[in-house]
């Protein structure tokens, strides 16, 4: 990895905080995956002259920058002004794209396109244009001192799109070529802390050598990050896959997937190989665990549909939950929940459901249930099972709805994979 490579993100909303960076770490995975190593990441504001200085003083001690944002059609949109300045030239028109930009204009305006906006179409003269297929304005790529700097739009779909389509990827993996044979790879886990997730692999952690291993914890669960370079005649992937072989060994029930996996879509697709359709009944989750099922292409092959039952009446009116079972143990409860889930799978005519019932707070929680009491259920064609209670102590009501929404999901990874049932709140989780 001796390619040295920075990010630079360009705008003075980044700046101040109205708009969070999403493209920097988009574009170190990017770089990382490519060979590269990034040994910086700056935020310039939109100020005449900020760019090109930083530009500048990077030159020679880097071998790539990518950059994003700043190639809009505003006054403060600076970035290709910048890169003229770099190389002491001027501007030129991209062949065959200012008659496509002043067609967009005319689909919105009955007055022909400003210079601001044709602005889009021009790029550094001595640079290579990047075609964005997302949007207006054109990236592009120059070199100078050594340095390549590959200039991307900001707004993320169209930095993608220009990096990917563009051809800007393209131009950093052929300043590295076939001989950085980087590996990577993420693993997915979710049911134990980060604390007893770190303890399983401890000593691959602190390994050092070909394979470097990153933990991460998150709502949705504790992820490891597996990175493999070659040794002697073993390559990247094979040093990659041997790692990971270890690894989903030690992690056993408790990993669910790898990469841009998401635990809704392993749930579906084992729903789909068996040829079998969901619903789903919420409360506290309010509508976001089926929002996180339906994110999921193809998702309408097996998901029929939910209810958001966030009141009591709602529960008796959608789901038929009966009213002496509310009287008797509450709105939060596993035998409300298990009465959810068996409503939803009636009403929808699903092989299976699965119910949340929780107190997410801040406020509505009691000494017996207090907030972060979540309660779930699921039923199946072999009736109901698995209801259970977790309580998620401290985590702040955003942090419990998106915690229920998962372990909802691994409630269900696990009953169709036949594996032990989550650990319940009564029994010390």
């Amino acid at each position: 990895m001796g390619r040295r490579a920075v990010v630079v993100s360009v705008g003075e909303e980044l700046l101040d905080g109205r708009i969070v960076d999403t493209n920097a770490p988009w574009a170190a995975r990017e770089l990382l995956q490519l060979g590269y190593r990034v040994v910086a990441m700056h935020t310039v504001g939109d100020g005449r002259g900020e760019l090109e200085l930083l530009l500048r003083g990077l030159s020679g001690e880097v071998d790539l920058v990518v950059s994003t944002g700043g190639l809009g059609p505003t006054a403060d949109d600076r970035t290709r002004e910048e890169g003229a300045a770099l190389l002491g030239a001027g501007l030129q028109e991209v062949p065959d794209a200012m008659a496509p930009l002043a067609a967009s204009w005319a689909r919105h305006h009955d007055q022909p396109p400003p210079e601001f906006f044709l602005a889009q179409a021009r790029v550094p003269v001595g640079s290579q244009p990047l075609e964005n297929p997302a949007g207006t304005a054109w990236g592009f790529a120059l070199r100078t001192g050594g340095l390549l700097w590959l200039a991307l739009p900001g707004p993320p779909g169209e930095c993608a799109a220009t990096w990917v389509e563009g051809g800007g990827r393209a131009l950093a993996a052929a300043e590295v070529g076939d001989g950085a044979g980087i590996a990577l790879a993420v693993l997915h886990t979710c049911g134990l802390p980060e604390s007893r997730i770190e303890a399983l692999v401890r000593d691959r952690m602190e390994q050092t050598g070909a394979v470097r291993l990153g933990i991460t914890a998150r709502p949705e669960g504790v992820s490891l990050s597996v990175l493999a370079t070659p040794d002697g005649e073993t390559s990247a992937g094979a040093r990659l896959q041997s790692e990971l072989d270890v690894l989903c060994e030690r992690l056993g029930e408790w990993c669910w997937g790898r990469d841009t996996q998401t635990l809704a879509e392993v749930v579906l697709c084992a729903l789909r190989e068996r040829g079998q359709t969901l619903a789903v009944a919420e409360s506290c989750t309010g509508g976001l665990l089926g929002g996180e099922l339906t994110e999921v292409a193809g998702s309408s092959e097996v998901f029929l549909g939910g209810w958001v039952t966030y009141t009591d009446a709602s529960k008796v009116r959608d789901l038929g939950v009966p009213e002496p079972l509310l009287a008797a143990h509450g709105a939060v409860s596993r035998e409300v929940a298990r009465a959810m889930a068996e409503g939803a799978r009636a009403r929808a005519g699903a092989d299976w459901a699965v119910a949340v019932t929780g107190i997410a707070g801040p406020d509505g929680g009691s000494a017996e249930k207090p907030v972060g009491t979540v309660c779930f259920g699921w039923a199946s064609p072999q009736g109901s099972g698995a209801v259970l209670r977790r309580q998620f102590a401290r985590a702040g009501r955003a942090s419990v709805r998106r915690q229920s929404v998962r372990d909802a999901l691994d409630l269900l990874r696990r009953a169709l994979a036949a594996l032990p049932p989550l650990p319940d709140a009564d029994r010390g989780a």
